[in-house]
């Protein structure tokens, strides 16, 4: 064996390891991409539970808000018939001293 043929089989061992290195590494990289795109749907499946959850948190808070605006306005009514039934208790109580025996 000469020492071009053997330069030859070197050469051409080296071409070899590194054509099985590359095809190696496409497929690690097939198998990290699979990984990622799996990942993406997974990600947007959260996506879509998060936008249920955020519709129906805004529409908890219109309604909490609704319901706030109609607590004021009941209290502020009980407030109001309050004061008048304070006013026709001390109104009645004036007429029945006056009327008193």
């Amino acid at each position: 064996m000469t020492n071009s043929d053997l330069t030859i089989q070197i050469l051409q061992g080296i071409r070899s390891d590194l054509q099985q290195a590359s095809r190696d590494s496409a497929a690690r990289f097939e198998a990290i991409n699979d990984r990622f795109e799996a990942m993406n749907e997974r990600f947007e499946a959260m996506n879509e539970r998060f936008e249920v959850i955020e519709t129906s948190l805004r529409d908890m808070a219109e309604q909490f808000v609704m319901q706030s605006r109609a607590i004021k306005a009941a209290i502020e009514v009980r407030a109001n018939v309050e004061k008048r039934l304070d006013e026709h208790e001390a109104r009645l109580s004036r007429l029945e001293q006056h009327h008193a025996p």
